[in-house]
């Protein structure tokens, strides 16, 4: 990565339990190298577990609940794969209502994998949603919303929300 954006900055992951735990320990070393702050926010409260690919794995603390979550409070938001924890998510009111706070609010958002899935939650973004699976997916950026098809692609996806999160500070500082 060129400039870092994330220096500093807080970032919230959104998950409930089953999200893949790979994934997440890569997030979270980026980031940490990054020096931003991550924050994990879960409909699980205490703490929410992830899925090393064959059964549960490790347990980690939840820094806010999903239901008292306010888009303000961050930076920008990822959303790592994981079909358990995204099958859980599409049936959380409160992942709509936070999802559709930093959309609305063109703050920079990524998501990963399954967690594209989560764009039909909020109507007016619904389209914009990439095809996950294809196997020829690239990254997407359009505006402030970075798509992530494969897990191999997380370098890449970084550094695009790394970009994203630039022009959102250019914006802000313009108004």
């Amino acid at each position: 990565m060129q400039a870092n954006n994330f220096a500093g900055k807080t970032i919230g992951i959104m998950v409930a339990s089953g999200f893949d735990e790979d994934q997440f320990i890569a997030i979270q070393r980026a980031m940490l190298a990054k020096t931003a702050k991550l924050k994990i926010i879960s409909r699980d409260a205490g703490l929410t577990n992830s899925w090393n690919g064959s059964g549960w794995g490790m347990s980690y603390p939840v820094d806010s609940t999903l239901s008292t979550t306010l888009a303000i409070d961050y930076d920008a938001l990822i959303i790592p794969t994981g079909a358990r924890h995204i099958d859980t998510l599409l049936n959380e009111v409160h992942a709509k209502r936070v999802l559709r706070a930093f959309l609305r609010e063109d703050m920079p958002v990524m998501m990963q994998g399954e967690a594209i899935r989560l764009l039909n939650l909020v109507e007016d973004h619904a389209a914009r949603a990439i095809d996950a699976k294809a196997e020829t997916a690239e990254v997407a950026v359009d505006k402030n919303l970075v798509q992530i098809p494969l897990a191999e692609k997380l370098e890449s996806g970084l550094e695009k929300l790394n970009v994203v999160m630039e022009a959102s500070a250019d914006e802000s500082q313009a108004a």
